[in-house]
C-alpha cells in the first residue's frame, strides 16, 4: 500500500498503564492503515470475548499500541501487543455498547507515525463461553493427529475432549467425528468412534453409551446428526461415503456421498426408525428447527441404472462429481406421535445450477443459514463455498456479503442467543480452516468477522491443523478424556433396534 503521511507533529501525555513504557511524545500522522495480524480492525465483539491479541505485521525499530476506552487506556510497547484478561475484561465492560479506539505506532529511521486509528466495537450481547471443534490434517487422510477439543473462548484455556492416540499408536489410529450437543448442553453430546472399538458415543446427563446404529437395511451407522432441541431423540444422515483426488484441479479433494438416508434415533429406547424416502434422492445433514417441529435437510437428486454393477456405479458417480446439486428441504414432526411428513422445498439451489448444504436454524427461528456453491455437499473444499441467509418469514434469500471471502467459508454454528454466528474459513491462506466469529445484529445483518483470539497472535500461521465442526457450548464437557478412552476401550457398541 502506498503510503500517505500527513506532515502534523502532535504533543501527547504518556502517563498511561500496560505493558510498560508509552505512546510517543511526538509523532506523524499518517493515512496508512495499520498492518495487524490477525486483521482485527473495526470488528464487533462480545464483551466476555478472550483479548484480541494482535501482531504489528510492520517492520520497525520500535512499536507502540495504544487502546482507549471509557474511563481510562491501556498501551503496550511491544510488537505483539498482548492485554491480559484482567486488562481486556476491564475495557470492554466499559465500553458495551460503545467502542475501544486502537492507535498503532511505529519508529522508522528514529521517527515516530501514528498509523490510521481503527475502532473494536463492543456489543452488549455475551457469546456463549465454550466451543469445541475436531483438529485434523488438512488433506483428511491421517488419523494419529486427531483430536476433539473445547475451548473457552473468554481466555485462552483449550482442553482435549477425547484424542487418538490416548487409545492407539500412530499405526492404528481411527476416525473420531461429528460431535454435537442438545441445545449447547455439554452434558447431553454425542461423537462418533470408526473402526476398532467404534461406535456412536452418547453422554447423557452423566451416563455413558455406545452404540452400533447400523441394520441390515441401513447404508451405515448415524453419520451427520442434529439433537432435537427437547426430546431424547438424534435424527442422523446414514451415508456411503468416499474421497476421491484430483492430480490437476486447485480443488484437491471431492467428499461425495453415492447413497444417503436419513433416521431417527431414540436414546432412550435403543430404536432407529428410517424417514423414508425415494431411492435416488441422497438426504444428508438434517437440522432440527428451534420448536422441534421441522426437521430440515440437504438433499439431492441423482439416478443410476439398477443395470449397472457397483463398480460401473461407483465410476458414474465419480466422474459426474459437478453434476451432483442439493436442494434444502424440511419435514414437519409431531413430537407427540413421532410421526414425521412429506418433504417440502425449501430453497431450490439446483434450479439456479447450484449445491446449497449445511442448514442452520436461528434460536428465534426467523432465519436459516446455509451454504451455497456450484455443486456437492462436502463444501468445505470448495473455493466458491460462501455463506447464505434466508429470511423464513418472508423466504428472501440473499449472501452474506458482510462476512464471506474469497475463498472457502463453510461450516456455522449461531449462538444460544441467536447473536453470534461462528463459520470455518479458508481466507488466509486458502489450506487451514480457522475459526470466525461474527456479530448479527436484529436486523439480519452481520458485521465484520474476526479470527478467534489466540494468546499468541501468530499462532495460526505456524499451526498445521485444521479446525472442523466448530459448536457453541454452554460451558465446558465435565467428562474426562481418560473416562471417554476407557468407557470406548472397555465397552462393547450395543446394537440399536430398528422399528421400520
Amino acid at each position: 500500500m502506498k503510503r500517505i503521511y500527513i506532515f502534523l507533529s502532535v504533543i501527547v501525555s504518556a502517563v498511561l498503564a500496560g505493558c510498560g513504557g508509552g505512546v510517543p511524545g511526538e509523532f506523524t500522522v499518517t493515512e496508512q492503515v495499520a498492518d495487524i495480524y490477525p486483521d482485527y480492525s473495526d470488528v464487533t465483539v462480545p464483551p466476555n470475548i478472550a483479548p484480541l491479541h494482535f501482531m504489528i505485521d510492520e517492520e520497525a525499530e520500535a512499536y507502540a499500541t495504544r487502546i482507549s476506552y471509557s474511563g481510562g487506556e491501556w498501551v503496550s510497547s511491544d510488537r505483539k501487543v498482548r492485554p491480559s484478561v484482567r486488562d481486556w475484561r476491564k475495557m470492554t465492560e466499559a465500553s458495551r455498547g460503545g467502542k475501544l479506539e486502537v492507535e498503532v505506532f511505529v519508529r522508522i529511521d528514529g521517527l515516530w507515525f501514528r498509523r490510521a486509528p481503527f475502532a473494536i466495537e463492543v456489543a452488549d450481547e455475551e457469546i456463549d463461553p465454550y466451543l469445541s471443534y475436531r483438529l485434523i490434517s488438512p488433506s483428511y487422510v491421517g488419523y494419529k493427529d486427531l483430536k476433539l477439543s473445547q475451548r473457552n473462548v473468554t481466555n485462552f484455556e483449550e482442553r482435549i475432549l477425547y484424542a487418538n492416540l490416548i487409545n492407539h499408536d500412530a499405526h492404528t489410529a481411527q476416525c473420531i467425528n461429528c460431535h454435537s450437543y442438545q441445545n449447547y448442553n455439554p452434558g447431553r453430546m454425542q461423537f462418533h468412534v470408526r473402526e476398532s472399538m467404534g461406535g456412536t458415543v452418547i453422554a447423557y446427563d452423566g451416563k455413558l453409551r455406545k452404540v452400533n446404529m447400523k441394520t441390515d437395511s441401513l447404508i451405515s451407522g448415524g453419520v451427520y446428526p442434529s439433537w432435537h432441541p427437547t426430546k431424547k431423540l438424534i435424527a442422523y444422515s446414514v451415508n456411503a461415503t468416499a474421497q476421491t483426488f484430483h492430480t490437476t484441479d486447485l480443488q484437491k479433494i471431492e467428499v461425495q456421498d453415492s447413497e444417503s438416508d436419513l433416521i431417527l434415533y431414540d436414546v432412550d429406547k435403543n430404536e432407529v426408525t428410517r424417514i423414508m424416502g425415494r431411492k435416488d434422492e441422497w438426504e444428508v445433514f438434517p437440522w432440527w428447527s428451534p420448536d422441534g417441529r421441522w426437521l430440515y435437510y440437504a438433499s439431492a437428486y441423482f439416478e443410476v441404472p439398477d443395470s449397472l454393477s457397483q463398480d460401473d456405479r461407483n465410476m458414474k458417480i465419480i466422474v459426474g462429481y459437478k453434476d451432483v446439486k442439493y436442494d434444502l428441504y424440511r419435514r414437519s414432526y409431531d413430537p407427540e406421535t413421532n410421526e414425521v411428513g412429506p418433504a417440502e422445498l425449501v430453497f431450490d439451489a439446483s434450479g439456479r445450477g447450484l449445491s446449497a448444504t449445511l442448514p442452520r436454524i436461528s434460536p428465534d427461528g426467523n432465519y436459516l443459514l446455509f451454504t451455497l456453491g456450484e455443486f456437492g455437499v462436502f463444501h468445505i473444499w470448495h473455493k466458491d463455498s460462501d455463506l447464505y441467509l434466508m429470511d423464513l418469514r418472508t423466504g428472501l434469500v440473499r449472501p452474506m456479503r458482510e462476512i464471506n471471502s474469497k475463498d472457502v467459508d463453510s461450516y456455522h454454528s449461531w449462538s444460544s442467543n441467536g447473536r453470534w454466528i461462528v463459520f470455518s474459513s479458508r481466507r488466509y491462506d486458502g489450506n487451514y480452516t480457522r475459526p470466525f466469529i461474527a456479530y448479527f445484529d436484529r436486523n439480519g445483518r452481520a458485521r465484520k468477522a474476526f479470527e478467534l483470539p489466540q494468546d499468541d497472535p501468530d499462532r495460526h500461521r505456524n499451526f498445521m491443523l485444521c479446525y472442523n465442526i466448530p459448536e457453541f457450548m454452554s460451558g465446558p464437557v465435565e467428562i474426562r478424556p481418560q473416562e471417554f478412552a476407557s468407557f470406548i476401550r472397555n465397552t462393547e457398541a450395543e446394537p440399536a433396534k430398528q422399528v421400520n
